[in-house]
């Protein structure tokens, strides 16, 4: 008996250490990805074949076993809306024994306290808030969770009763321990800091470097409060979009070059597009009416005036229930290159998305992940609600709250 106990210790060591060399040392274990997706009902927004992030997160939630770690811009709950079953997921897991972390921005937490209150002293359950402002003046603005170190969920999704139903979004289930450990990193440090630790991201940076394969990685921003081996998303979308040869699309909430607080602009991706289209790509560029709004839409004019580049926007009608503040309209952030370039996250394109905010993105070259992907974008881009921007043309911008 003391034999077989001992073997199965040292084969469950060396499993343990095969699996560390494999994430920080020589090779990156195979992921999986599936794309997931929240479409605004009473449309006719097509979903690709893809499943709702209202079946998949409460499917990912009930098969933790150990633990569950959430990073949110907000918690926004709604009863009798589809977020509940979630909610009631995670504070099921913690009365199981598995140890539940919720981290979300403290800036927003006064205005969606009762979701939080709800986790708040539960059992299995701890919650802390996200303060950046003394740090990099930014916010939480990521949104993802990792399951027992071995899958996560990355998306534009927010922890929120609207993302469900009311909005289009878009986000990537991951089968991955690599993906898992890394988004880990990520959070640990963060939930540190959050604690009080003010040294964390210091001690992080001296971490054993990250090894993902080229095919399929993590970036996040900003870059200073990355682990080793997670590079910076800013750095990282210039030289994809410096490397595109045939095409670009771009789904997002908005675009922008306001942010500098030097008063200038923030032009390094409007340039990299532009250099793109100069070569000869075809670019195409999905945004949301609420980028309708000045100085927002100043940018987007003219860059809609180079050739070689598309730019529309998506104007989703109002629910039958009546205007619902924050809600129907597209919030995906999603780009594709080229043949199977993929890239999957959480930012709009503006300044404080890559410089100041934590934000997490997936990149990913995947052939059926990027036949969804575009599926969902031309599901859009020629659908019934979505509109051409006229450079030359005064827009109203819409009621958002």
């Amino acid at each position: 008996m003391k034999i077989d106990k001992m073997k199965r210790l040292l084969l469950l060591k060396l499993a343990a250490f095969a699996l560390g060399w494999a994430i920080c040392g020589g090779f990156a274990p195979g992921a999986e990805f599936e794309v997931v997706s929240s479409l605004p009902v009473e449309t006719t927004i097509a979903g690709a074949g893809t499943r709702a992030a209202a079946r998949v997160w409460p499917e990912m939630i009930t098969g933790a076993k150990s633990s569950i770690d959430i990073a949110e811009f907000y918690l926004a709950g709604e009863k009798g809306e589809a977020l509940e079953a979630v909610i009631e997921a995670v504070l099921a897991a913690g009365r199981r024994g598995v140890q539940v972390r919720i981290l979300c921005e403290k800036s927003m937490s006064a205005t969606y306290p009762e979701t939080l209150a709800r986790f708040s002293g539960q059992p299995g359950i701890a919650v802390r808030l996200f303060d950046w402002k003394p740090l990099s003046g930014g916010v939480l603005h990521a949104k993802y969770f990792v399951v027992d170190n071995r899958e996560a969920y990355v998306g534009s999704q927010n922890f929120d009763w609207r993302s469900l139903t009311q909005i289009h979004e878009i986000g990537l289930r991951i089968r991955s321990s690599l993906f898992a450990a890394a988004l880990e990193r990520i959070f640990a440090a963060d939930w540190q800091y959050s604690g009080g630790d003010k040294t964390v991201y210091q001690e992080l940076a001296s971490g054993q470097p990250l090894r993902f394969a080229a095919d399929a990685f993590l970036v996040a921003s900003p870059a200073p409060f990355n682990p080793p081996g997670v590079h910076g998303a800013l750095e990282t979308l210039l030289r994809l979009l410096d490397k595109a040869q045939n095409r670009v699309t771009v789904q997002l909430l908005s675009y922008s070059l306001e942010g500098r607080k030097e008063g200038g602009q923030f032009v390094l991706i409007d340039q990299a597009l532009r250099r793109a289209a100069g070569r000869g790509v075809h670019i195409r560029i999905l945004v949301s009416d609420w980028n309708l709004w000045r100085p927002q839409l100043d940018g987007l004019r003219e860059l809609a005036r180079m050739p070689n580049i598309e730019i529309r926007f998506a104007v989703i009608p109002q629910a039958q229930r009546g205007f619902i503040p924050f809600a129907r309209v597209i919030h995906s952030k999603v780009m594709r290159i080229d043949d199977d370039l993929c890239w999957v996250g959480t930012s709009n394109w503006g300044y404080d998305y890559f410089f100041k905010s934590r934000n997490v993105e997936v990149v990913l070259r995947r052939p059926a992940v990027a036949r969804v992907l575009d599926e969902l974008f031309l599901s859009l881009w020629n659908g019934p609600y979505v509109q051409r921007l006229d450079p030359d043309k005064e827009y109203t911008p819409p009621k958002i709250f």
